[in-house]
């Protein structure tokens, strides 16, 4: 072995040695579109938690929407389907300490709980079952989860019950922990019957072809490159909570398909068009677009924004553990049947893009602000599940509520509203000013978002 081999091997194992002696870099925080994220909690005003309050709650789903943008897989759909079987749990996890609260048994399609869940509150630690139903149910829906997540999941967990355990005696620690997980693997046993059980492995139906015509929805791949679309085309047959929302509730668009200039579809298409020169960088229109903007894999997704409105004014004004459950429940099992309406109804109608649209009949070379989704266009998710919202909310909540939304914190400064439906309607328009959706798809969206959620206020939580 000559003498410049000897010092090369020598060389290399030094190199080998001094790496192997440092701790590698721990990457937590995945890359966005704009920023580098970080823990969504460190964007909002400081807080001591009261646990046996819905603070809870609160912390459980502040980790949870951080999972929702660090997870694969995590499509709007995904996420709304995953949070309401989450807080289906939570609810029911804690109705042995609540006499008077009904179980949702029997109100949802398919959801009857045997007569053994009926316990008295005998041994009973009300924090200890929920926190045990919220962490079997986040780690089953986030298998897919990074590892270091799941270790924060875990930590919460195991420090919550630790501080509800003192002074309580073992049968009560082990009785409570044992009915949380119970109820848990009960509402996963039913979440497994819905269709939408391997959605998080695959998004896309490659056997499903989207129909060709010169209305049809395309996808969009110089925009979306990732997108080989498209997106979950069967979600709409899956099951909803409520049977009244299994329907599209026949709403359709008003206007027919046309590409003449003096068509309704026209001028609709040039509304898009005429808009999107307002906006430019900086501009009003170009922030609520980009505050709205919930694309998947760097956002809580349009649903998870719309849960953390709720959880933010919880964070800001807590309740009673039972309060923050029913809410929680309410607006989630909403949001999940809103998704499903929606998507019945976008490949019932498969109607194209504005930006295909403009591109083929007023300005070749248009794009719209925003990144055009692999999906049709009508009616606009986001008006439909954040319609839903705020009918819940303001129902449950009051029609003047103000809050202060921190959701997008990288994206500028934290709006503030003074009605679930001021941020509503900011939701719907800002997909018409990102140039992704004509306004009726936003009027018929919210009109169906407005049904659903008034059948998911239906729910009885009281009993008789």
């Amino acid at each position: 072995m000559n003498k410049d081999k000897i010092y090369f091997a020598i060389l290399l194992f030094f190199v080998a040695k001094l790496s192997f002696g440092q701790a590698p870099v721990r990457r937590e925080f995945q890359t966005g579109n704009t920023t580098q994220l970080i823990l969504s909690e460190t964007a909002l005003p400081s807080k001591n938690y009261d646990f046996s309050t819905s603070d809870l709650q609160v912390k459980w789903h502040l980790l949870i929407l951080d999972l929702i943008e660090q997870t694969t897989g995590y499509t709007p759909l995904v996420a709304a389907r995953s949070l309401a079987y989450i807080d289906l749990a939570a609810y029911e996890s804690i109705l042995p300490a609540y006499s008077k609260r009904a179980s949702l048994s029997g109100q949802l399609q398919g959801f009857e709980k045997p007569r053994e869940f009926e316990i008295d509150t005998t041994d009973f630690i009300k924090e200890i079952a929920l926190n045990n139903a919220l962490f079997a149910t986040v780690d089953k829906f986030f298998v897919a989860a990074p590892y270091i997540w799941m270790e924060r999941i875990t930590a919460l967990k195991d420090s919550v019950d630790a501080k509800f355990s003192v002074n309580q005696s073992k049968l009560a620690i082990i009785k409570s922990k044992n009915y949380g997980v119970s109820v848990a693997e009960m509402v996963i046993k039913y979440a497994d019957k819905d269709g939408g059980k391997d959605a998080l492995f695959r998004s896309y139906d490659l056997n499903y072809r989207l129909p060709s015509c010169e209305s049809c929805f395309e996808i969009n791949r110089v925009a979306d490159l990732e997108n080989t679309g498209p997106l979950h085309p069967k979600w709409g047959k899956n099951r909803t909570f409520l049977e009244e929302n299994q329907t599209d509730f026949d709403i359709k668009p008003d206007f027919e398909y046309s590409k003449y200039k003096d068509s309704r579809f026209y001028k609709d298409a040039m509304e898009v068009y005429n808009a999107s020169k307002e906006v430019i960088a900086g501009s009003d229109k170009m922030n609520i677009a980009n505050f709205w903007d919930d694309a998947a894999t760097f956002t809580y997704t349009a649903v998870g924004h719309s849960v953390s409105i709720l959880t933010q004014l919880l964070r800001a004004h807590p309740v009673s553990i039972d309060s923050s459950a029913k809410l929680y429940v309410s607006l989630t099992l909403g949001l999940n049947d809103a998704m499903i309406a929606a998507w019945k109804s976008k490949y019932k109608h498969n109607l194209i893009r504005p930006g295909a649209y403009i591109k083929k009949y007023i300005d070749s070379k248009w794009e719209p602000a925003i990144l055009t989704p692999p999906f049709p266009e009508f009616p606009s998710g986001h008006s439909v599940q954040s319609a839903t919202m705020a009918t819940i909310l303001t129902k449950m909540l009051g029609d003047k509520v103000s809050f202060t939304d921190y959701s997008k914190y990288w994206v500028g400064e934290p709006k503030k509203f003074n009605s679930f439906w001021e941020s509503a309607n900011e939701t719907s328009i800002s997909r018409l000013y990102g140039g992704i959706h004509f306004r009726e798809a936003l009027t018929k969206g919210q009109e169906m978002g407005k049904k659903v959620g008034e059948n998911v206020l239906k729910l009885k939580f009281e009993k008789e």
